[in-house]
């Protein structure tokens, strides 16, 4: 969906402002920024471009690519920050997208891939194999609210022998500032070999609104000893911030060290005071072989007032707290109510209002694998957490009941209407299980095509490679339900014979080796 969209907007961005094209007008990205003025559109033809941009202190520049992440590629070369943004006359009509910013460095462990110290909007960009954060915001002294959406953050990391705060993303504001940070997935960055781990998808030090991101399988690990801490895998609060963590799926994050393992899912710092809502959080981990391994799903600390609301916490682990570590004793709250604790402990806190603790009953819809199963929408039996949340009458800085109410947690897509749903609700209702793909980009690597499509009795999916570990691939139809599975290994295609089956739209769900792309087929008379 994102290149989708990327193609359809570039026509309507660059019709306001000259156009400066690389490489034809100019022969590098920094030197066509350097041309361009306010409402501008530098256009960037596919390549691999080898630069460390630096961004003029000038409003208003877009800065596009014409065939989106997969094949325009800034290459940092492990010589600096891929792109840096420290004006902050900058604000959101200053647009960066359609880019892969790889391979930046920094030396002391801030940002490596993106440094932004304007309200920038920076959206549908690919931000990988960084040594240092993926993109950085910052303001210390200005209000603050950029816009980072759609962006997939991954293979970052950091090994410095002190401190290691933030892989994936730092987010660092005076208090006050709402940046925005949505419909991202960041996933796979890691901090490693620190005495201080802390915040490996997100570190938030900032009154942020953190909503609809997948945080998946990020990992702070270390091994110096029993001195060393691991804090806040998924994402890290700092001391005091209250930022809003809505609606986000946190899953897989692990605190792996010798000594303290707090918070794989969420960490609070001293007195913090966070929103938690809607979330699903799920097989977050925290493990090492000595000490202290507290709160998988969520870690509140001294002093923290946080108020839980309407998630499913499920299948995390730790030995103390595996739901839920409170530290009541030194006056840390949880204010919890309407939540879905399953195989799951909670420590210094009890259930509330609403709170159950009963098997969520996940299931696999064109989306996602964490759905919730519903008789409605062709399963056999109800969730537990359907029409089992509370409303929420928060409506600023975000309308949270109004946008849940835009999303969905069923196989077919389907907006929750009613009573409000536990957990986190995917994207985009009835329209994303039948013409458009999920958020999540294609893998770099991983290239297909379904050939024919349209077709009328079958077709064939095929890969640019071989996949020797095997493939795996879903059919839904347009109400959600699972037609077909498939599968092959040491393969570069699959043939779907669709038989019988009525003419329309379907949706494929590939998946190989960690690779995971969605797309639809269109069956003919």
């Amino acid at each position: 969906m994102r290149n989708i969209v990327f193609f359809l907007l570039v026509p309507a961005v660059v019709a306001f402002g000259r156009v400066i094209l690389v490489p034809d007008s100019a022969a590098t990205i920094q030197a066509g920024l350097g041309m361009a003025s306010s409402g501008d559109t530098v256009l960037v033809k596919p390549g691999t471009y080898a630069e460390n941009l630096t961004w003029p202190s000038i409003d208003g520049i877009r800065l596009l690519s014409v065939a989106g992440p997969e094949s325009t590629i800034v290459d940092g070369q492990h010589a600096g920050v891929c792109l840096t943004m420290t004006s902050s006359s900058l604000k959101r009509a200053t647009l960066v997208r359609g880019f892969t910013f790889a391979n930046g460095y920094n030396a002391g462990g801030g940002a490596a891939g993106i440094a932004c110290g304007g309200e920038v909007s920076i959206v549908g960009n690919r931000v990988t194999r960084c040594n240092g954060v993926g993109i950085y915001l910052y303001s210390y002294s200005t209000p603050f609210s950029p816009l980072v959406t759609g962006n997939e953050i991954d293979g970052c990391f950091k090994d410095i022998e002190n401190y290691n705060y933030g892989c994936g993303m730092y987010i660092d504001a005076i208090s006050g500032c709402r940046p925005e940070v949505c419909f991202n997935y960041i996933h796979h960055d890691t901090l490693r070999n620190s005495s201080r781990n802390y915040g490996g998808g997100i570190y938030c030090n900032a009154d942020a609104l953190i909503y609809q991101n997948t945080i998946e399988a990020n990992v702070l690990y270390s091994d110096t000893g029993l001195d060393c801490r691991a804090y806040g895998a998924g994402i890290y609060v700092d001391l005091g911030r209250k930022p809003i963590i809505f609606n986000n799926l946190i899953k897989d994050n692990r605190c792996a060290t010798d000594a303290w393992k707090y918070g794989a899912g969420i960490r609070m710092d001293l007195y913090a005071r966070p929103f938690i809502i809607n979330n699903t959080i799920v097989n977050n981990v925290c493990a090492g072989p000595h000490m202290w391994s507290e709160g998988g799903g969520i870690y509140n600390d001294i002093g923290c007032t946080t108020y839980v609301r309407n998630n499913i916490i499920a299948n995390n682990q730790a030995t103390s707290g595996s739901g839920i570590y409170n530290e009541s004793q030194s006056g840390a709250v949880i204010s919890t109510s309407h939540n879905d604790y399953y195989n799951n402990a909670l420590y210094g806190c009890s259930m509330g209002s609403g709170d159950i603790s009963g098997n969520p009953l996940f299931v696999t819809g064109p989306q996602g694998d964490y759905c919730l199963s519903q008789a409605a929408a062709g399963q056999t039996q109800n969730s537990p957490c359907l029409d089992a949340g509370d409303t929420l009458e928060m409506t600023t800085p975000l309308d949270l009941d109004a946008l849940l109410r835009t999303w969905t947690t069923r196989t077919d897509s389907i907006i929750d209407m009613d009573a409000l749903d536990m957990g986190y609700h995917y994207p985009g209702g009835i329209l994303l299980g039948v013409a458009e793909e999920s958020f999540k980009p294609q893998a770099p690597g991983f290239k297909l095509r379904a050939v024919p499509n349209p077709f009328r009795t079958s077709v064939t999916l095929a890969l640019e490679q071989r996949e020797r570990e095997g493939v795996r691939v879903r059919i839904f139809d347009a109400q959600g339900r699972i037609v077909a599975e498939l599968s092959g290994a040491n393969t570069d295609r699959i043939v779907w014979n669709a038989g019988s089956l009525p003419a329309g739209v379907y949706c494929y769900r590939v998946v190989s080796t960690g690779r995971d792309y969605r797309g639809r087929l269109v069956k003919t008379e």
